[in-house]
């Protein structure tokens, strides 16, 4: 040990204590280095005063680097293992040589104005001052420092140990490593306060408040915990643990931010958590998400000015229980949302992580009522029956980047009312299999099935049928079948992700069935049609090129009534009425359409006839020439609002 310049002051040695001569020196000690080994550790200015029974010493500086002289061993678990130390009584006994040599010392107060620690467990060094207090009935630490204040007291009649502590994190960012949201914190206390009876000093109780705001992630928060513990047993036993985030705002994208009024987190029940093993038997939580909205940046308009588009979503409830240690742990967990309720669980095992949905149906009913206040687009949807069941299991591997995604979706008859779409006897399934490693996919299995019993969109379709895959959720239709208007259409291999295209056949369909969708429905007619369109499917929508239908032989008949149909659309036009009195009477063997529709809806029929009217030519043959162009989309629309013919398909299906 050096000393330098030291001035030694001997003072009558009282006759009081066998320690007595400890405050009767005054000295003054420019440096003091414990260690010349190291250095850097040096004690300076050390003043010591002693004045009547009471004992002041001022000390300039202390400077000390914890990671000097350090020698690195090999760790013996049995050795180290800190029950041990305390289950042999080593830190007892040395606490109790502190109460029995305590008394024998005069009321003491060291001032170190300035502390500088450097350690491996901190990014810099620490500095702050300290003022250490010895009064007959306490010993007593107050550290001050910019982020941190802290108040040690132990009591030397009961034994009683307390801590009091306050930090900013802020100001102490640049000592730990914080996330960004914390290192913005502007609050400025976390407050840790620890009670401990030091006859039994391995035991104690702590509690945690925290308040502020952090960063620009919210306005407001607070955060407390309670627990025990007992390092004994290596057991921190939690009691309380609750969170109130207020008015958050996270930002998900330059584009996407979302936001809730609140956010509230709570401890269900007290959880043990073994400190040696970072092992939790049970930590059960609630965390409710209040109201929230998804907003995002888009570009509008020719001027491509900015605006936010919000979405609004549902408060949820989530309740997880969490057991197990790092690495190798279990969530099981309980949803609650729209009056619906989804369980699951998420289980860690090293690097593997599984997570599993079991069965769960949920009512399509209640939920989609629930998130029309959510989803604007569902508002005219009115679900009468029906249930959706869900099964999920994921499997991840971090340690080769591989997993595996397993789900089922069942769709159980659904029925109800889209815009006047009416529906009923909705069924689906659809079964996954997915393996996924080293970014590729593989498709164990992929089925997707849809059958809808009945659908009216403006004219009946029954029996519609959906099969098809997601195709590494690119959606393929590998076949599609529907009963309308007497027949039936068929296709095959439609991918719904553009560009793409297919041919819709069509077999059997009524002639008098078509008409009677028509905007004439009073013309009467009888064939049997057959064709096919070509279907096209780019991002502008659905469109048919070159699309042919053709009466089967013998052929049919046309009836056009002349007293309604003909006097309508013959009005003002002599030459017009008097071709469709052709079709008064008109008996084909030949019938074929050309079509064409944009995805406007806009559809193109060129329809060419051959036949004879008796009433007019005779046996003579006729070749009649029809073109005709009409907005589908507003056709069935208008279809659909059709009151009488509404009461007759609900009557009729």
């Amino acid at each position: 040990m050096l000393l330098n310049s030291v001035t030694v002051a001997a003072a009558q040695l009282p006759d009081k204590s066998l320690l007595a001569w400890l405050p009767v020196l005054t000295s003054n000690i420019k440096l003091l280095q414990p260690n010349l080994n190291c250095p850097q550790n040096q004690i300076t200015n050390i003043q010591v005063n002693k004045k009547e029974n009471q004992v002041k010493v001022d000390i300039a500086a202390i400077n000390w680097d914890f990671n000097c002289g350090k020698v690195q061993t090999l760790e013996n678990p049995v050795e180290n293992n800190l029950s041990s130390v305390i289950k042999n009584k080593q830190i007892g006994s040395q606490f109790n040589a502190l109460f029995d040599f305590s008394p024998r010392l005069p009321d003491t107060t060291i001032t170190i104005k300035s502390l500088t620690l450097t350690s491996a467990f901190i990014k810099n060094k620490f500095i702050s001052s300290l003022l250490i207090k010895k009064t007959q009935q306490a010993l007593m630490f107050t550290l001050k420092s910019e982020g941190v204040n802290a108040k040690l007291t132990i009591k030397l009649s009961d034994k009683s140990f307390m801590l009091e502590s306050a930090f900013s994190l802020a100001k102490i960012a640049h000592l730990i490593d914080l996330p960004i949201e914390l290192k913005n914190n502007t609050a400025e206390d976390l407050s840790l306060h620890y009670a401990s009876d030091l006859n039994a000093w391995w035991k104690g109780v702590f509690s945690i408040n925290w308040q502020g705001v952090l960063g620009d992630l919210t306005e407001q928060g607070k955060m407390s915990a309670e627990g025990e513990i007992d390092l004994l047993k290596n057991q921190l036993k939690l009691n309380q643990l609750a969170g109130d985030l207020q008015n958050i705002t996270y930002k998900i994208s330059a584009q996407q931010h979302w936001k809730t009024n609140s956010v509230r987190l709570k401890l269900v029940q007290p959880a043990i958590i073994n400190l040696a093993t970072m092992e939790i038997s049970s930590l059960p939580l609630t965390l409710h998400i209040g109201n929230s909205a998804l907003q995002t940046k888009v570009l509008r308009g020719k001027a491509q000015r900015i605006r936010v588009d919000t979405q609004k979503l549902p408060a949820v409830l989530l309740t997880v229980t969490a057991k197990g240690r790092p690495l190798a742990f279990s969530l099981d967990w309980r949803l609650s949302s729209l009056e619906q309720i989804l369980t699951g669980s998420i289980v860690s095992a090293g690097k593997i992580i599984k997570l599993t949905i079991p069965s769960s149906p949920l009512s399509a009913q209640t939920l989609v009522s629930s998130l029309q206040s959510y989803l604007p687009i569902l508002e005219p949807l009115q679900v009468e029956a029906g249930n959706i069941n869900l099964q999920l299991a994921v499997l991840y591997d971090s340690s080769n980047n591989s997993g595996q995604l397993k789900s089922t979706l069942i769709i159980d008859k659904l029925a109800g009312e889209y815009n006047n779409v009416l529906f009923d006897g909705i069924t689906g399934n659809s079964e996954l299999d997915y393996r996924f490693e080293k970014g590729r996919i593989t498709i164990n299995q992929d089925q997707q099935q849809l059958k809808i019993e009945n659908l009216f969109i403006g004219i009946p379709i029954q029996a519609l049928q959906f099969d098809g895959r997601l195709n590494a959720f690119k959606p393929v239709i590998d076949h599609l079948k529907a009963r309308l208007l007497d027949g039936r259409i068929d296709v095959d291999d439609l991918k719904l992700t553009p560009p793409s295209q297919t041919v819709i056949n069509i077999s059997a369909i009524s002639l008098s069935e078509v008409i009677r969708y028509s905007a004439y429905p009073e013309i009467q007619s009888s064939a049997i049609m057959d064709g096919a369109l070509p279907l096209y499917l780019s991002d502008q929508g659905a469109s048919i090129k070159a699309g042919v239908v053709f009466a089967r032989p013998p052929g049919g008949y046309i009836k056009v009534p002349e007293n309604t149909v003909i006097e309508a659309m013959g009005k003002g036009n002599p030459a017009l009425a008097y071709t469709l009195q052709l079709l008064s009477n008109f008996q084909f063997d030949t019938l074929q359409g050309d079509i064409g529709y944009t995805p406007e809806g806009d559809a193109n029929l060129k329809i060419k006839i051959k036949g004879i009217s008796p009433n007019i030519s005779g046996i003579h043959p006729i070749n009649f020439n029809y073109s005709h162009q009409e907005n589908i989309l507003k056709l069935l629309k208008s279809l659909r609002f059709d009151e009488q013919l509404l009461e007759q398909i609900k009557e009729r299906y």
